[in-house]
């Protein structure tokens, strides 16, 4: 299991510029973000390997099978 890094530090790598805070509690609402982000307290934690998801594209039935096992 890789390291979990606040949402604001995983923005920072994965975007340049990062989105505003506002913008990344909503991708995280949203399930936008791959795996999920985890609330604690306050703030959310992602894992720094996580990757932003498309809402638009329909997962596959490959995508699916990897969740699941």
């Amino acid at each position: 299991m890789s390291k979990r890094i606040t949402l604001t530090a995983w923005a920072a790598c994965a975007f340049d510029p990062p989105p505003s805070l506002w913008t990344l509690r909503k991708m995280v609402r949203e399930g936008r973000i791959d795996p999920p982000a985890v609330k604690v307290g306050k703030s959310y934690y992602v894992q720094d390997d996580a990757r932003p998801v498309d809402p638009n594209r329909r997962p596959t039935l490959v995508d699916r099978l990897k969740k699941v096992a």
